[in-house]
């Protein structure tokens, strides 16, 4: 006798699943903004505590929602939600005001933050839905 199959969830939980994914990748995003040009450093870090916010942060949220949906959808949802917030910041206002600078923490900021969800929707393989590999791989 085989196992059964994984239970699919409902229409109602993938939505509220996804839509925790956007709201937590604008949260992360507004955290991280604000903490990377005058962040703190402790111990002397070389890059601000935002770079580690928009590392460890995006990814274990991207790890949550592809947890919550098996697909590798989920994690693509926080990368829009944060990079809707980050690109808003980074341009610069009439008033001049510019939150994001281009220094290096910035940069890393953008990198780390996009490139994180992006590894766990390739590298973590889905459960159910497309898949970018084949399987077996």
């Amino acid at each position: 006798m085989q196992p059964s199959p994984d239970p699919q969830p409902g229409r109602a939980f993938l939505t509220a699943s996804y839509t925790l994914g956007v709201f937590l990748g604008v949260g992360l995003g507004l955290y991280g903004v604000f903490l990377v040009p005058a962040g703190p450093r402790p111990g002397g870090m070389l890059l601000s505590l935002g770079v580690l916010v928009a590392l460890v942060g995006n990814g274990g949220a991207a790890l949550l929602v592809r947890w919550l949906t098996g697909t590798r959808l989920g994690p693509t949802t926080v990368l829009i939600g944060w990079a809707v917030v980050v690109l808003l910041f980074a341009s610069s206002r009439p008033e001049g005001d510019l939150l994001l600078r281009a220094s290096g923490s910035g940069y890393a900021f953008l990198l780390l933050g996009a490139l994180s969800p992006i590894a766990v929707a390739v590298l973590v393989g889905a459960r159910r839905g497309l898949t970018a590999l084949p399987p077996g791989c």
